[in-house]
């Protein structure tokens, strides 16, 4: 912190206060309910919640529970809020490390009389173990809520209530801060409470079916030399619309790919991303571009991820994807999360990212304003490293 004018480090020094004095009180209210260690689970339940980026980031977490406790059952309790939205339903069917997932939709709890029934389904199930595998921003009250619930579902013992950030100095914190991977955090968590992984795992249930499409996929659009291909997976998606990056530079940047380095081109995304899609799309014969947006399930584009060269990519799930299956990432960040807190895992990526800037962090058009301001030159560089990189391998 020796380069970080005062005023900063001070409000640095209270945001660290601020978290260390709420986790305190945390501690104290689960000490207060009785939880206590237990040597051997059995029946564990795991709560995270959230989509594909949260998921995806908690995946080596899971495995790690898993590692550490090889003979028990652990229930996974999850939800991607509404329905309709997609998490670990769709991303954790039938993976060895989770022996069930129980799935609940925001609207299944509106009521007090479908939390209580919601309860007392789950207090059946006699739980020894519960793991909070906490977001990022949860707070205090709900942490707490959740002390509770855990207590009320008869949990014999329960960790992972823990503050990591807060919304206080924002700016400061983003300007001045670097924070770990999430993979890494919540990793972390578990380390803290004895879970001490061998190593970052990730693993899906992808079978012979899946590949096999794939395969046949880009075989049909690419040809059955596909592989002696430079293939640039492209994701123009973005949950929120303030993360992305402005679409015709992404049409600029795949016209460029393709005439400087001969590249395949694959854009991919969701039901908001076809309109996009076709704006991309422009200009390119059939057999440079692939249109997979909408087309494809979660663990298809993941397989289908598993084959390209390198993703173009917002801040968004889709870099997480790419990651867990060790595909080089070009992000296109902003600066609504602070440095490096959710940038994809690994090394090889080549992140974007612009701080320091004179407006409301807080603010979506603040956050709009520090994507756009990464133009269409520094991304082509960035790709270029990569391309670069991959001629020497």
């Amino acid at each position: 912190m020796d380069k970080i004018p005062l005023f900063a480090k001070i409000q640095i020094l209270l945001v660290d206060f601020w978290i260390n004095w709420l986790n305190f009180w945390l501690k104290i209210f689960k000490n207060i309910l009785f939880f206590r260690k237990i040597k051997n689970p059995q029946n564990i339940l795991i709560y995270k919640v959230g989509n594909i980026g949260d998921i995806i980031c908690a995946i080596p977490s899971f495995i790690a529970i898993r590692r550490n406790y090889p003979n028990a059952k652990i229930t996974l309790l999850t939800s991607p809020g509404a329905k309709g939205a997609i998490g670990a339903k769709e991303l954790l069917g039938g993976v060895w490390y989770l022996d069930k997932m129980k799935i609940y939709y925001a609207d299944e709890i509106d009521s007090l009389g479908k939390k209580r029934k919601f309860v007392k389904d789950l207090r059946g199930n006699n739980y020894d173990l519960f793991i909070q595998i906490p977001d990022d921003l949860a707070n205090f009250r709900t942490l707490l809520r959740n002390i509770v619930f855990a207590k009320f579902i008869g949990i014999k013992s329960a960790f992972g209530f823990k503050i990591r950030t807060i919304q206080l100095f924002k700016k400061t914190q983003v300007d001045y801060l670097i924070k770990k991977n999430e993979v890494d955090n919540l990793l972390l968590i578990l380390k803290e409470n004895g879970i001490i992984p061998e190593k970052v795992e990730f693993d899906f249930n992808i079978g012979d079916e899946i590949k096999n499409r794939v395969s046949n996929l880009l075989i049909k659009n690419f040809g059955a030399d596909y592989k002696n291909n430079l293939i640039i997976a492209i994701s123009p998606a973005g949950k929120r619309e303030a993360n992305k990056w402005p679409v015709d530079r992404y049409r600029d940047l795949a016209l460029y790919l393709k005439n400087h380095y001969n590249a395949k081109i694959i854009i991919i995304g969701g039901e908001k991303e076809i309109d996009d899609s076709k704006i991309i799309k422009d200009g390119f014969s059939d057999n440079d571009v692939l249109v997979l947006t909408a087309k494809i399930e979660l663990l298809e584009t993941i397989e289908l991820l598993r084959r390209c060269s390198f993703l173009v990519s917002n801040d968004t799930g889709t870099a997480h994807m790419a990651a867990a299956v060790s595909l080089p990432i070009v992000g296109i960040y902003g600066i609504r999360n602070v440095f490096g807190s959710w940038f994809p895992y690994g090394q090889n990526h080549k992140i974007l990212y612009y701080k320091f800037i004179n407006c409301d962090y807080r603010g979506e058009d603040c956050i709009k304003k520090s994507v756009e301001l990464i133009v269409f030159e520094e991304v082509a560089r960035a790709c270029y490293s990569i391309i670069k990189k991959l001629n020497k391998n």
